[in-house]
C-alpha cells in the first residue's frame, strides 16, 4: 500500500511541474488604445492575457513597425508569467527613439531560451514616442575622469551617458554651476566612484545645480540618473563590498562597487546642491534614486542637499556612516529617506514634502528602513538616527481619500534599528509600521527609539505592528506611553500650525507663531543605545525641522519645472539680484533721471528689467531694462523718476 501512495504522490507532483505552454497570446498594452502618446525614459505598465496558462516564459520588444525590426526591451527579455501574471509594472522603459508608429511585442521562449516566433502577439494600435528637445549645454563630460578637474559657473555642462569620477581623482565644481543630463530617455549619471572626490561646496546665495536636459516647463522625474557617491565604510553584504543595483559590470570593481573598513572615508563635500529630475528605472526592480549614496564615509560633508521630482527615493543610503543636516526630499516617486545595509549616518534638519498624485508601486513613505533585503541580523546594522524632519503627506484633509499606493509615513522593517526623534509627521493615511520580530524587539528595548514626536492628521493606525508576534507589552497604543513624549493629533494636519505644508510651489513648513511644535524637543538619552545625545545634534527646543527661521532659502528651490537655467545665471531663489541704490530714503524730483546701482552675486550676460511702484510688493510698472554686461553694477539714468 505504501508503493502505491507513493507512485501516485511521484506522478502528481511531476504532471504539476509541467508547463501548458499557450498557443496564443494577447499584447494589451502599450497600444491599447488609438493615439497613445510615451514620453522617452518613461517606464509603463506591460499588460497581458495568457489564455489561462502559466508559468511560461517571454520577450518583449521594442519596434517602429508592425513587422519589426524588433529590440529587445530591458529587463524583460525573459519574464516569467507567475503570481504577476498579466502585468509587468514598469516593464515598458521608452527608449530615447522618436516615432509616429511604436510598437511592442510579446513572444513566447522555448525551453533553451530561443524565440518560439509562433506564438506572439503585437501592440493592437501604434503609439507614438515624445522626447523633449535638450537644452544648449556648453561643454560636454563624458566617459571617465582620472584627474582632477574643475566646473566653471561659466557654462553650462552636460553628461554623456554614464559619467564616472575614477580613484584618486577630485571633481571640484564651483558655486552656481549647472550641469545638465544627457538627452532624455538616455541613460546618464554623475558617479562619484571609491577613492574619488567630488567638491561640490556651493554656496546659499548661488547653489549647485544637477537638473534635466529638457527645457523649463518640460521637465520630469526620471529625465536622467541622479547622482551616486560610492565609497569605502562599511556595509553589512556578505564580503564587506557590492555592486550598485542596476545590472551593471560586476567583473570591473573600479565603477559601481561600494563598501570597506574605513568609517570616515572622505568622498569629498556636497553642500547647497540641487538634484532634480534624477532617478532612473534600469529595468524592474533596479533603480537609481535622485541621490544614492552607498558606503559613504563620516568623512564627508553632506548639508543643505535638495533631491527634488526623484523618480524613486529621494535620497538612499546602503551601508555607509555619513553624516548629514538640512536635507530636503520633494515630490519623490517612492520614499524620501531610505536606508539600507547598514547605514549608521546621523541626520538632522530634514524635509519631506509629497505630492499626492505622486506614489509608487511599491508603497511610498517618507521613511523605509531595513536591515538588509532579506531581513538578517548580518553587522553592522542599519541604524541611522534621524532628528528634527518634516514630513508633509499626501493629505491636506483626511476626508479625501488617498491614492492607495501611500503606506504609513515611516516603515521601519526587517531587523532595522532605525530611530525617528524630534519629528513631525502629517497628513499621511497611517502613521508607523514597526515589521518583523527583530525590529518590534529592537523598539522594545530602546535600542531603536521613536520619541519626542507629533503626528498631525493620520486617517487611520497610527502605529502598526506586522511580520511577526511582537513582544508581550507592545501594543498598538505603545507608541502613546508618556515614556516617549510623542503626540497624536488625528483630527486634522492643520494642528502642527505650519504656513504652507501643501502648496507644491509656495511651500513652507515653518511653524506659526503659538504653534506647538516650537515646544517639545529632547535630547536626553534615557535608556538603551540610541545615541541622541551625541554632539553631532544641535540641542534645539523645537521639533520638526524649523523654528522660528528657514534654513531652505534661497538655495532651495520648489519649482525646478519651470526654473529657466543660463550660464553664469542664478541658481538661488530671488535670482541673486539686489538693488543698491535706490534702496530707501533719498528723495528724487520727477521727470529726473537718476541711476540704479545692483548686484548680481557674480553673474554675467544676464538681462534685467526694473520696475517702479508704490509699495514694496506693487503693483509695478515697467520703468528699463539693461543687460548685465558692460554697465554691470551701474545703470546711468535709467530710472525715469515719475511725477508720483
Amino acid at each position: 500500500m505504501n508503493r502505491i501512495v507513493l507512485t501516485l504522490m511521484v506522478f502528481l507532483l511531476g504532471t504539476a511541474a509541467m508547463v501548458a505552454q499557450p498557443t496564443s497570446i494577447k499584447l494589451i498594452s502599450p497600444g491599447k488604445n488609438v493615439g497613445e502618446e510615451y514620453r522617452a525614459g518613461s517606464s509603463n505598465d506591460i499588460t497581458y492575457d495568457t489564455a489561462g496558462t502559466y508559468r511560461s516564459r517571454f520577450r518583449f520588444q521594442f519596434g517602429t513597425s508592425v513587422t519589426g525590426p524588433w529590440t529587445d526591451l530591458s529587463g524583460v527579455s525573459n519574464v516569467l508569467d507567475s503570481a504577476k501574471r498579466g502585468v509587468v509594472s514598469g516593464g515598458f522603459r521608452v527608449p530615447a527613439v522618436l516615432t509616429q508608429t511604436g510598437y511592442v511585442r510579446m513572444v513566447l521562449l522555448n525551453a533553451d531560451g530561443s524565440l518560439n516566433e509562433g506564438v506572439t502577439s503585437v501592440s493592437k494600435n501604434a503609439f507614438k514616442t515624445i522626447q523633449p528637445p535638450p537644452s544648449k549645454i556648453d561643454s560636454i563630460l563624458s566617459g571617465s575622469i582620472t584627474v582632477n578637474t574643475t566646473l566653471s559657473r561659466n557654462k553650462i555642462y552636460g553628461l554623456r551617458r554614464y559619467v564616472h569620477v575614477m580613484a584618486g581623482a577630485t571633481l571640484t565644481i564651483e558655486p552656481g554651476t549647472i550641469v545638465f543630463g544627457d538627452s532624455v530617455g538616455v541613460n546618464s549619471a554623475l558617479i562619484i566612484n571609491r577613492g574619488a572626490k567630488i567638491i561640490a561646496n556651493g554656496r546659499a546665495d548661488a547653489p549647485i545645480v544637477f537638473t534635466s536636459s529638457a527645457p523649463s516647463g518640460q521637465r520630469a522625474a526620471g529625465d536622467w540618473g541622479g547622482l551616486i557617491i560610492l565609497g569605502k565604510a562599511p556595509i553589512n553584504n556578505p564580503g564587506g563590498e557590492a555592486i550598485m543595483e542596476g545590472g551593471f559590470d560586476a567583473n570591473d570593481k573600479t565603477r559601481w562597487y561600494y563598501g570597506g573598513s574605513d568609517a570616515t572615508d572622505n568622498s569629498g563635500i556636497l553642500r547647497y546642491v540641487r538634484v532634480e529630475f534624477g532617478g532612473i528605472a534600469l529595468q524592474p526592480n533596479q533603480e537609481l534614486n535622485g541621490i544614492t549614496l552607498g558606503a559613504v564615509g563620516r568623512g564627508t560633508t553632506f548639508d543643505h542637499v535638495q533631491s527634488s521630482y526623484a523618480n524613486d527615493d529621494g535620497f538612499e543610503w546602503f551601508g555607509g556612516t555619513v553624516d548629514a543636516k538640512y536635507l530636503i526630499s520633494n515630490g519623490a516617486l517612492d520614499d524620501d529617506f531610505d536606508t539600507d545595509n547598514g547605514f549608521s549616518g546621523r541626520v538632522q534638519f530634514g524635509i519631506a514634502q509629497r505630492y499626492a498624485t505622486r506614489a509608487d508601486q511599491s508603497t511610498s513613505e517618507s521613511f523605509e528602513s531595513d536591515n538588509d533585503a532579506s531581513g538578517s541580523t548580518n553587522q553592522p546594522v542599519t541604524s541611522a538616527i534621524f532628528s528634527n524632519i518634516t514630513c508633509i503627506g499626501p493629505l491636506a484633509n483626511i476626508s479625501t481619500t488617498p491614492n492607495s499606493r501611500f503606506g504609513a509615513a515611516a516603515q521601519i522593517r526587517r531587523n532595522s534599528r532605525e530611530s525617528i526623534c524630534n519629528s513631525i509627521v502629517l497628513g499621511w493615511p497611517r502613521g508607523i509600521e514597526l515589521s518583523s520580530v527583530g525590529t518590534m524587539n529592537a523598539a522594545f528595548n530602546d535600542s531603536l527609539y521613536i520619541h519626542n514626536s507629533s503626528w498631525y492628521g493620520v486617517k487611520s493606525t497610527w502605529l502598526n505592528l506586522a511580520g511577526g508576534t511582537p513582544p508581550a507589552g507592545m501594543t498598538v497604543d505603545w507608541l502613546k506611553g508618556s515614556m516617549f513624549s510623542n503626540k497624536l493629533d488625528a483630527s486634522s494636519p492643520d494642528g502642527a500650525m505650519l504656513e504652507n505644508p501643501f502648496s507644491d510651489t509656495k511651500f513652507s513648513a515653518l511653524p506659526k507663531a503659538g504653534s506647538p511644535v516650537l515646544t517639545g524637543a529632547s535630547f536626553d538619552r534615557v535608556a538603551g543605545t540610541v545615541a541622541i545625545d551625541d554632539q553631532f545634534f544641535d540641542k534645539v527646543t523645537y521639533i520638526g525641522a524649523f523654528g522660528t527661521q528657514r534654513w531652505d532659502l534661497p538655495w532651495a528651490n520648489y519649482d525646478p519645472i519651470n526654473t529657466v537655467y543660463l550660464p553664469g545665471g542664478p541658481t538661488a531663489a530671488g535670482g541673486n539680484v539686489k538693488i543698491t541704490y535706490p534702496n530707501g530714503g533719498e528723495s528724487f524730483k520727477g521727470f529726473s533721471y537718476q541711476d540704479i546701482k545692483y548686484d548680481t552675486s557674480n553673474t554675467f550676460g544676464m538681462t534685467f528689467k526694473f520696475q517702479f511702484g508704490t509699495t514694496p510688493s506693487g503693483p509695478w510698472t515697467d520703468i528699463s531694462s539693461v543687460a548685465d554686461a558692460s554697465a554691470r553694477g551701474n545703470a546711468k539714468g535709467a530710472f525715469a523718476v515719475p511725477n508720483t
